[in-house]
């Protein structure tokens, strides 16, 4: 099962569709990708913005058809995942590690 990974670093609130537009171009050059993994160890410090930026990214994924999970999730973004309930609505059911 091939991955495509893209990484995800906190930007600028209002930036989720430009990353959801940059996610769906990479999976029209990967049509053979089945799993969409989101990078998000650079986040050391989410916010609301990452939240809904990873929101847009899950659903832009999903709407090609792909799983999406989150690889190197930080302490602070799990519990951030937990509180708001987007654990279970990002990757079915908790962050990956």
């Amino acid at each position: 099962m091939e991955t495509v990974v893209f990484s995800l670093r906190s930007l600028p609130p209002g930036s989720g569709p430009v990353l959801a537009g940059r996610l769906a171009a990479l999976l029209t050059a990967r049509p053979g990708a089945a799993v969409v993994a989101c990078d998000v160890s650079a986040l050391d410090r989410p916010c609301a913005a990452d939240l809904d930026h990873l929101a847009r990214l899950g659903l832009a994924a999903r709407r090609g058809g792909r799983d999406f999970v989150l690889r190197g999730v930080g302490d602070r973004l799990r519990l951030l995942l937990v509180l708001t309930g987007f654990a279970e609505v990002l990757d079915g059911g908790g962050a990956a590690g």
